[in-house]
Order: C-alpha cells, then structure tokens, then sequence
C-alpha cells in the first residue's frame, strides 16, 4: 500500500482512493468482458445477416415482419462497430489511468477524465440523453470523487 518517491521518501495511498481505483479495476474488467463478448456476438450476427442476403422473399416468409421491421429502426452496422470500438478503447484508457492513480500519478486522472468524457459523448450520440444518463450519472460522480483525491497525486 506504499508508494516510494524519487527521493526515497514513502508515500501512502489513502483508503479511498484504493478504494475508487479496486472499483474502477472491476468495472473496466467487466467492460473489457462485455466489450469482447459484444465483438463476438457482432461477428456472429454479421455472419447470419451476409449469409440471408441472398435469399429472396424473406419479407414474405412467416413471422419475418417483425424482424425485417426491427432492423430497419435499428442502428447502422456502422455506427454500432463504432461505438463499440470507441467503447473497448475508452475502457483501456480509462484502465491505464486508474493504474496510474493508483501508482499516485497525477496524469493518470486526466487520462480516466477524457476516457470518461468521450465515453459519455459516444454513449449520448449513439442512444440519446435519456438513456445515458446512468452512465452520466456514474461517470461524473467517479471523475468528482477522483477529483478529491487530487493532492494525494504527484
């Protein structure tokens, strides 16, 4: 639980900040996680949808309206691959930074901030206001409490 400074001097982490950056540990790991599956299943997805382009009639077929309407309302598969990549990308960074708070290191908050601004900016755009906020809602209480623990950092 002890940092030691480049003038050999040791420098203790307080409890709550160890506290945050464990939080933060889990939740990126749970991120990259879901982040993989959601690459996976894309890929799956992606496979089916090439393979039923070449049949004819499928607007036709029994039970398909629903379906065929569904993916018209749907997200681009552009946009999705987008926000998922920009996603997987933020979650690293953000992970990078937590690692560097918690080596006590004050450029890792301005890493975890900018990770979790454009996170919350993608999330807005891809979903809207409305179902964003939670992670407006948690993304900004992690960047205040973060924030707190400002002067322990070098």
């Amino acid at each position: 639980m002890e940092q030691t400074n480049n003038g050999g001097e040791t420098a203790k982490r307080p409890v709550f900040l160890t506290v945050l950056c464990i939080l933060s540990f889990i939740a990126a790991g749970l991120g990259i996680l879901g982040y993989i599956t959601l690459i996976g299943a894309m890929g799956m997805v992606s496979a089916v949808s090439s393979g039923m382009e070449g049949m004819e009639g499928m607007e036709n077929m029994e039970g398909m309206e629903g379906l065929s309407s569904a993916m018209a309302s749907a997200p681009s598969a552009g946009m999705t691959w987008a926000y998922i990549i920009v996603g997987f990308l933020t979650t690293i960074v953000s992970l990078f930074g937590v690692i560097k708070m918690w080596k006590l290191q004050k450029s890792g908050f301005m890493l975890y901030v900018g990770a979790t601004v454009v996170s919350i900016i993608m999330s807005i755009v891809y979903s809207g206001f409305g179902a964003a906020i939670f992670g407006i809602v948690i993304g900004g209480a992690f960047i205040v409490m973060y924030g707190l623990n400002m002067k322990h950092l070098k």
